[in-house]
Order: structure tokens, then sequence, then C-alpha cells
């Protein structure tokens, strides 16, 4: 009896730890694993056995953690005393527009273990959110050109997520930097830049956007040279003839639409904004008090996470 009253306040109870086949997984991609189940001083009864998604973002020095998705595992079942030990393997989907981890996004399952009349055992795991393979080839050629990311780069706008770069060297342009955020789709890689540009006499700053589409087949293996040498042809010939940059609409962007002009083309089911969700999970209200005046743009509240309220100690000793 006693053990049973001290297993429903946690001592002595089952006990939860998730583990992933890999630390990190790109955007569409599976995350596999297992439930590890290890019994306590008693048999106890399970309602639910489910993974929590949660994605901590840092804006302007205040932290938000909210919840992406759940992902039931199992129901209804019972824990035997130990030395009782079950694995249960799991499959999730990674949700589609999330944005990638950074510095100053992060993320982590969050298990729960719901146990019938009784404190509920929890385990806190990091996971890392990967760029898709097209994004990842398009950064290292960045990277390849001597454009750095900045430290900040990464972070969440009302349009996505944002990658800030800087010329590390000598370009032949006066680009001081360059802002781009991606969109994927089956057949191409679409890229919404802002090239910052030192121009006339006194060498003012200011800001042009404009579209980069990369063809597919620069993004196969083996072509990174070429991808690199595409990247900087069309980075020169817009910071050497601003006025000639095609109309770009932000709006149409954020709607999920893309192309020039007002004749844009809807953007696949199959692709989507990086980061775009997850900007939608935050909400334009949120955004609006954490970004500065000309960062708040057009938001709009299109999420459907929840803010959590948990004990935030497992994620920052995990994180």
């Amino acid at each position: 009896m006693f053990k049973k009253l001290m297993a429903k306040f946690g001592v002595g109870a089952a006990t939860v730890d998730l583990k992933l086949d890999a630390p990190g997984y790109r955007l569409g991609e599976t995350m596999t694993g297992v439930v590890r189940i290890e019994g306590g001083n008693v048999e106890q009864r399970i309602s639910e056995l489910s993974a929590v998604l949660l994605m901590r973002v840092n804006l302007r020095g205040q932290e938000v953690t909210k919840q992406v998705q759940v992902y039931p595992i199992s129901r209804n079942f019972t824990v035997q005393p130990k030395p009782f030990v079950q694995e249960i393997p799991f499959s999730f989907e990674m949700p589609h527009g999330l944005a990638v981890s950074t510095p100053a996004i992060q993320y982590a399952l969050q298990t729960k273990l719901d146990v019938e009349m009784a404190l509920d055992p929890t385990d806190f795991d990091r996971v890392e959110i990967l760029p898709p393979e097209p994004v990842e080839r398009v950064l290292c050629a960045f990277d390849r050109l001597n454009l750095r990311q900045k430290p900040d780069s990464g972070k969440l706008t009302p349009y996505g997520q944002e990658f800030s770069f800087f010329p590390a060297a000598n370009l032949g342009i006066p680009l001081n930097e360059l802002e781009v955020v991606f969109f994927t789709a089956p057949d191409e890689l679409r890229m919404l830049v802002e090239l910052d540009l030192a121009t006339g006499f006194l060498r003012r700053e200011k800001e042009y956007k404009a579209e980069i589409v990369v063809p597919q087949q620069l993004l196969a293996d083996g072509q990174e040279e070429e991808l690199s040498r595409y990247l900087i042809e069309k980075i020169r010939e817009y910071a050497n003839n601003p006025q000639a940059i095609p109309y770009v609409s932000l709006a149409s962007y954020q709607q999920g639409h893309y192309g020039h002009g007002h004749h844009g083309h809807r953007g696949s089911g199959m692709g989507g904004m990086i980061g775009g969700m997850a900007a939608g999970f935050l909400g334009g209200m949120l955004l609006s008090e954490l970004m500065s005046p000309d960062e708040e743009m057009a938001s709009e509240d299109g999420g459907e996470g929840e803010e959590m309220d948990f004990d935030f100690g497992g994620f920052d000793e995990e994180l």
C-alpha cells in the first residue's frame, strides 16, 4: 500500500526514456526511434504514451516555447513492476515549413507517460531540424563564395525564416549584406532575397528585393561549382544593375504564391516556405510585440500551436 502511494507521487514509479535513431532530421523526413519504459515498484496503468515536439525561439532576448505537434505512440496498457522493461518503436513524420535549428531556434521532444491517478513521468530529448538538401547545398555554395552567415542568421520573420550573410572577401560588387528566405518546390528552389548595396557617390546603403530561381539540375551531386557560379552571377547582375531587378511581390510570397509581378504561381503542396509554419505558430500579435516596427510588416496569425505551460527544467537540461 505504501509503495502504491509513493508511486502516485513519482517515487518508485515507472520511468520513460525516448531514444532517437539519429540526432537530427530534415524537414519532411520520418523521425524514428524507440521509447523505453522501465517498471517501478508497483504495477501502473498507462492511459496514454505520447511525444510532443516543442520549439523554443529567442526573439529579441525573450524566449517563447510553443507546442508544434503531438505524436501519439500507444494507449491503455499496463507497466508491470521491475525488472519489467518494454521498448515501443515509433515513427513520426516531420512537418513541412518549420524553421531549421539555429542558435536562436531549438527543438525538443517531450515524452509523456500518462499514468492513471499518479504523477506523469516525462523525458526531454533535443532534436535538430536540418534544412532540406537543396537549401543546404545553397548554404554551402554561399560559404564557398565567402558569404558568411551573420550571428543572427536564421531568425524568424512574418515571411518565414530569414538567413543573412555578409561578404568575408571582396566580391567585386558593392554588397554589404544579403538576406534570403527559401521556398522549396519539387522542381526548383526559389529564394526571395534582399540585397543591401552601397550605392552612389557617398556609398549610402539601399535595399533591393529580388528573386533567384535555382533550377533543379544545379542542386544535384557534382554541380557544386556550377551552383556557386550561377548564384554569384545572379547576385552580381542584380548588384551592378539594381534598377533592372524585376518586381517581386512580398505579399504573394507570404500568401503561398511566388513569381514576378502579379502573375505568380501557386506554391505546390509538396513544397513551402522554410520557417513559414513556425512564424504562424508564434502568431502575428506576438511577433508584433517582440519585433521592431520596421519588421512587423503584414503578419497574420495562422498558427494552431498552443503555448506550453510546463517545467522548463527538462528542456534546459537537454538544450
